[in-house]
């Protein structure tokens, strides 16, 4: 609060004062009192008043200059109360005790929506494990019992699993709680992972997976990346499009340099299937978002690469899509050699 601010806020005050000193003068003057006296007593009334306006304005600033600092310095404003002190002048009193009984609501709001948040999350992994029983067992059943009916039927059974699993790293991705561990991992050993778990998917659209050098080693969490895989796999499989033959998913890794000493590890999964249209690959990792493709080729929830995005931003993982309508889809994963989120 600058000093100019704080005297226009106090206009009123210092007008009907100048008044009255210049009435006073005026008084002084009409009985009489010598003019040297008049000007003597005015100047100490006038000097008086500037430094008591001086004084105020400085007690004043320091509460706001700390109430403004304390702002800058936190990312949760509604915490301010916490760092600075109950001011001594009333009207400063009446602010504090107002943004108190704010920071006081918001508090407890944000501690029943982590509390609503957890129970939530809770629910979820609890519903996914118990969903798992009997898809397992109809698996179990359509297996003993084979007929073209019960392997289309555990086909169906692939894609629930898929949207079950999908619901649990929902859940995750979005819990205020950070449920993941980010340490070294061995990217062949994860993408491995990814292709067993969804083996019957990409058996059952007729696309083959190509290996290239993948002997990295990155920093993530291997399950949070095995589902991120997971899910760009899927999508491979399930805009393979109505071409001739079989189609192919390419896996490989390289070293980039990003900077002065920086590098990064990419993993690159490309696909050759239909490919998306341009006026889409800006938005394919927008959440719900389905696009042409979408509607066209596939069901699609628009969840999957909203989640790839999501869970990779948590691990520090860059995640980037190039893609050529009719000749297949790229997608980069960024593994820089300086994340260090633990």
């Amino acid at each position: 609060m600058g000093f100019g601010a704080y005297l226009a806020d106090r206009l009123a005050p210092l007008v009907v004062g100048a008044v009255a000193l210049a009435f006073c003068a005026l008084v002084m003057t009409v009985y009489g009192l010598d003019a040297a006296a008049v000007a003597f007593v005015c100047g100490v009334l006038a000097l008086a008043a500037v430094t008591a306006l001086v004084l105020d304005w400085l007690h004043r600033r320091a509460f706001y200059q700390r109430l403004e600092d304390a702002l800058s310095s936190l990312d949760e404003t509604y915490l301010a109360t916490e760092l600075i002190e109950r001011p001594a002048f009333l009207e400063g009193q009446l602010f504090y005790d107002a943004l108190d009984r704010e920071s006081k609501a918001m508090r407890d709001r944000i501690a029943s929506a982590r509390r609503r948040q957890r129970e939530y999350r809770e629910y979820v992994e609890t519903w996914v494990h118990e969903v798992k029983t009997p898809i397992a067992a109809a698996r179990l059943v359509a297996r003993n019992n084979p007929s073209p009916a019960t392997e289309s039927m555990d086909a169906e059974l692939d894609q629930i699993e898929g949207y079950v699993e999908q619901a649990l790293y929902y859940s995750r991705g979005t819990s205020l709680d950070r449920d993941f561990q980010i340490r070294q991992v061995s990217l062949a050993d994860v993408v491995r992972d990814a292709l067993r778990h969804k083996a019957r998917t990409l058996i059952g659209a007729h696309v083959a997976p190509e290996l290239g050098e993948l002997d990295f080693t990155v920093r993530a969490d291997p399950k949070w990346l095995s589902f991120v895989i997971g899910q760009v796999l899927v999508n491979a499989a399930k805009y393979r499009g109505e071409k001739d033959g079989p189609g192919r998913v390419r896996i490989w890794a390289e070293r980039r340099e990003t900077g002065l000493d920086a590098w990064e590890t990419v993993l690159a999964i490309a696909d050759d299937g239909v490919g998306i249209p341009a006026a889409d690959v800006g938005r394919v990792f927008d959440k719900g978002f389905t696009g042409e493709n979408g509607r066209r080729f596939a069901r699609s929830t628009g969840m999957g690469l909203y989640l790839v995005r999501e869970l990779c931003d948590k691990m520090g993982v860059g995640a980037l899509l190039e893609s050529e309508q009719g000749a297949g889809t790229t997608v980069f994963l960024a593994f820089p050699d300086s994340t260090d989120r633990a």
